[in-house]
């Protein structure tokens, strides 16, 4: 699943200045002036005074997009690797903040993982002890603090978790970061950095001339501008001040001396300072308005650790690269290696790291659990989007239910939780706050939409026609920088292709591309070396881009918020932006099918439950598994659902189950040096596998959780022994079907009832997802139809119009009363499902399933590939999707003579 989430902060761009602008640029932050010792140098915005003789105010300037601070480009990369290294539960890395931004950042991204990547399934490797912890430092390194660290807050502000990081050059500065996925070293040794592009030997000597002399670091932003300075000893005595009274004129001096800005932006101060009092809250604000700033600012201040939920691994590096240079960040990812998260684990039990990002899914881990549980103080958890918490949000992601304020508070010892998001309903924030025990007065929310845009719809006659026409038209036309969402991968490809065909420079850029082409993609977006990006909602995340002028609409967003969050890809600069969404019917009915593709009858749910707990009442305490490919088609049911349903189980009413981490369920075994027989004296674990196995070809093939069970072991520590076995020689084996792994805690008395609990609100969530994309569908119809007498809007120009029907949406007003469109009846839809039905008198339908076919959306039991062909497929997409099942069953019940559910 793929989530719309906004990326707060970007760096100077080299997009030449856009001409259309409805406001004068922002005037530049006034110098600073500090003493010439213990400096870090960092860039200055760059930005253009006001036209001479304007009247109007300047505007606020951003926080976080202005001035990100960088790592020294005169430092080497070093990957540390100790040869010793334990395997981890969870995969940790650590890197200097803004690293991301030097100049070497396009070279280092067309080696790395796509920037769009959740953060999910896979084995967890098993945690195993590390280092232990070494607090203590000497005195003689105390007094060379000043030397070797660039915030030295510690000499002031008692911080006894987190160590400052070091300000210049040296062992502190490393990167861990295994974004391609492979297990191998980053070359260092003989001047390149992953092929001919990345020259280190200029880098190393310049470090070597500068680095060891200074106590300073220089961090460039990309433009080559002049730098700027700061003192770190001012900076820490800022830090002791806010530490010591929270009042807007400290906090105001730590914002000018790290960030080098002015003011707050509206909403910041408020959540700043409800979180150095130690509150829990919730935090709305738009796209692009600097949340990361709420977090950021008191993660400076806090004596502890700042966690940072986030649900993508492209998220997460673009916020890390956000952090400034005196803040010490991590990245807990699958995407490293062992041996690297073993010495970040180290790192941070040592108090080397001051923010870890990890994603929702690492609460599944027991093991990381009780190592962050370990640590001495966990100042504030941040929870980014935190709207996936809520089923009635956009794109609700199961992992995030179990963050509970249970487990933050009461396992982990959170002192406050901060949740932040720039679209959410009533109905989700209640959500939200519920799950959190957040009170409803701690809720800091401002307008979900930036004022700076020109909105504008229009009706789709010939489709790529229309669009360059838009294109080539003004005011899109004079516009550097744009993205055109679709919804289907294939679009994004035909019409780049069409663009560069008339002359436009774009690309496509979607999750059906490898991950070295769209990181591709994306640095020639950043570089301006292209204009334009098509995209599906797979791009966005990780973009670091604030002068995008235009955010086309090529298909109709599923909802509001989705509409929200991707023009608010636009204007980041403050400048005046456009937004067109074109809009015709037939695409409209395509997508309200689809939001009816994960819906699930009784009759599936049911299975489901049987399969999941055994007969046997006494499976209480035992590990099992659902391999999850094969569960899928066989209760057409797609992954995700099966997730959302265990995870349920497992928070609902009452605990049914523990889910574990995904494993690969099925073990085929080959042995070598010793016998099997004789092995198996040897090693408990051989001697179970050989009664639970299934003997082929002189290979033993046996299920990981029914042999745990016997062993009275977690599939984990079976796993960890086999692996031993393994390198001693003794046998060789592959692991294969990955599986979703649970104990049982409870057996339901009484699976019907439980079935039809579970149903009703899949349902309930369905018609959630179908309501927004009325919502949807009724503000383009509104301002298509309506709008011109009734909001004052001329043209193609809808901005007024759109922009109540959004604000109304998130207030709670119900703005689906224009979707009249749907059929409800068709003369001939009983005729065709009979028809149907007799023609395929050897498959076992739903009543969901006949619709589904009808409505043309694919299942895992009924793929596109062969249900498609029958000429049925997608025939009554304009008749109500239930209307359809409701007359499904009806014929179905005359086959079998009995009700159907």
């Amino acid at each position: 699943m793929e989530s719309d989430s906004d990326s707060d902060g970007s760096h100077i761009s080299a997009t030449p200045p856009r001409q259309l602008s409805s406001s004068p640029p922002r005037p530049p932050p006034p110098p600073l002036e500090v003493p010439n010792k213990s400096r870090v140098r960092i860039k200055p915005s760059k930005s253009k005074p006001a036209p001479s003789g304007s009247s109007k105010v300047p505007s606020k300037p951003d926080p976080i997009q202005e001035t990100p601070l960088s790592l020294p480009t005169d430092l080497p990369f070093q990957i540390r690797r100790p040869s010793g290294a334990a395997s981890v539960s969870s995969s940790i890395e650590t890197l200097p903040a803004g690293f991301f931004s030097s100049s070497y950042s396009a070279s280092f991204a067309k080696i790395r993982r796509p920037l769009v990547n959740f953060e999910s399934s896979g084995i967890e490797p098993f945690l195993t002890s590390a280092a232990s912890d070494s607090r203590a430092e000497s005195a003689d390194a105390r007094k060379r603090g000043k030397a070797r660290l660039p915030n030295l807050i510690g000499a002031s502000a008692p911080m006894p978790v987190v160590k400052p990081r070091p300000c210049s050059g040296g062992d502190g500065n490393f990167v861990k970061l295994n974004l391609s996925g492979k297990r191998r070293k980053f070359l260092n040794k003989k001047g390149k950095f992953g092929g001919k592009r990345y020259k280190r030997g200029k880098f190393k000597s310049q470090q070597e001339k500068e680095g060891e002399e200074k106590d300073i670091g220089e961090l460039k932003q990309r433009g080559g501008c002049k730098v700027r300075e700061i003192d770190c000893a001012v900076v820490e005595e800022a830090v002791a001040a806010a530490l010591d009274e929270a009042s807007e004129e400290n906090l105001l001096e730590i914002l000018k001396l790290v960030y080098g800005y002015d003011c707050f932006r509206d909403g910041q101060v408020d959540a700043i300072k409800m979180v150095l009092a130690g509150k829990s809250g919730v935090v709305v604000l738009p796209t692009g308005a600097g949340k990361s700033l709420c977090y950021q600012l008191p993660a400076l201040i806090l004596p502890g650790i700042t966690l940072v939920v986030s649900p993508l691994v492209a998220l997460m590096i673009d916020q890390l690269r956000q952090l400034p240079y005196v803040i010490r960040g991590g990245l807990l990812s699958s995407t490293q290696t062992p041996e690297e998260a073993s010495e970040s684990m180290m790192q941070l039990r040592q108090g080397g790291i001051k923010v870890l990002f990890v994603s929702p899914e690492r609460f599944l881990n027991e093991e990381f659990l009780s190592t962050i549980s370990s640590l001495s103080a966990i100042s504030l958890v941040v929870i980014d989007e935190a709207h996936c918490i809520s089923e009635w949000s956009h794109n609700f992601r199961p992992s995030f239910m179990r963050l509970r304020a249970s487990l933050l508070r009461k396992t982990l010892n959170v002192r406050a939780v901060l949740a932040m998001t720039a679209t959410a309903t009533t109905t989700t924030l209640d959500a939200i706050m519920s799950a959190l025990d957040i009170p409803s007065t701690n809720l800091i929310q401002k307008a979900q939409l930036r004022d700076n845009f020109h909105l504008s719809v229009s009706m789709v006659r010939n489709r790529m026609k229309d669009l360059l026409i838009l294109m080539k038209s003004p005011p899109f036309a004079e516009v550097q920088s744009m993205i055109i969402y679709c919804k289907f991968q294939y679009e994004t490809d035909q019409i780049s292709r069409y663009l560069n065909d008339n002359n436009i420079l774009a690309k496509s850029y979607h999750s059906g591309i490898t991950a070295k082409e769209r990181s591709y993609v994306q640095d020639l977006f950043n570089s301006n070396k292209i204009r334009v990006v098509v995209a599906t909602v797979a791009f966005g995340m990780g973009l670091d881009k604030s002068d995008v002028g235009a955010v086309i609409h090529y298909s109709l967003p599923e909802s509001l918020e989705e509409y929200v969050q991707e023009i608010g890809r636009a204007g980041r600069d403050g400048r005046l932006s456009y937004c067109h969404l074109f809009y015709d019917d037939e695409t409209f009915f395509k997508l309200r099918s689809l939001m009816y593709s994960e819906g699930v009858d009784e009759y599936a749910v049911n299975k489901f439950l049987r399969e999941v707990f055994p007969a046997d009442k006494s499976s209480c305490g035992k590990i099992c598994s659902l391999i999850k490919e094969s569960a899928s088609r066989r209760f057409d049911m797609k992954e995700e659902v099966m997730l959302t349903l265990l995870t349920r189980l497992e928070l609902g009413h009452v605990q049914y189950l523990q889910l574990l981490p995904q494993i690969n369920a099925t073990c085929t075994l080959a042995f070598h040096k010793t016998t099997p027989p004789l092995l198996a004296q040897k090693v408990s674990a051989i001697a179970v596998i050989l009664k639970r196995s299934e003997n082929k070809h002189g290979k033993y093939i046996f299920d990981i959780p029914t042999v745990a069970n016997d062993m009275g072991v977690t599939a984990v520590q079976l796993t960890n022994q086999l692996y031993d076995l393994k390198l001693m020689g003794e046998i060789t084996y592959e692991m294969k079907d990955l599986a979703y792994c649970y104990r049982i805690i409870e057996v339901p008395t009484d699976l019907l009832s439980l079935s039809e609990d579970i149903t009703q609100w899949l349902s309930e969530v369905e018609i959630c997802k179908v309501r927004k994309m009325d919502a949807m569908f009724s503000a383009v119809y509104f301002a298509l139809n309506l709008c011109d007498k009734m909001q004052g809007c001329s043209g193609t120009n809808h901005t007024p119009c759109v922009q109540r029907k959004i604000l109304d949406y998130f207030s709670g007003v119900d703005n689906a009363d224009f979707c009249k469109k749907i059929g409800q009846s068709s003369p001939f839809l009983r005729a065709d499902i009979k028809v149907f039905l007799q023609s395929n008198s050897q498959a076992r339908f739903t009543p969901r399933a006949v619709a589904r076919v009808m409505h043309g959306i694919a299942s895992p039991a009924y793929p596109s590939t062969v249900w498609s062909k029958t000429h049925f497929w997608g025939r009554y997409t304009r008749i109500d999707f239930k209307v359809v099942m409701e007359a499904a069953k009806e014929e179905l019940k005359k086959i079998v003579g009995k009700d159907i559910l």
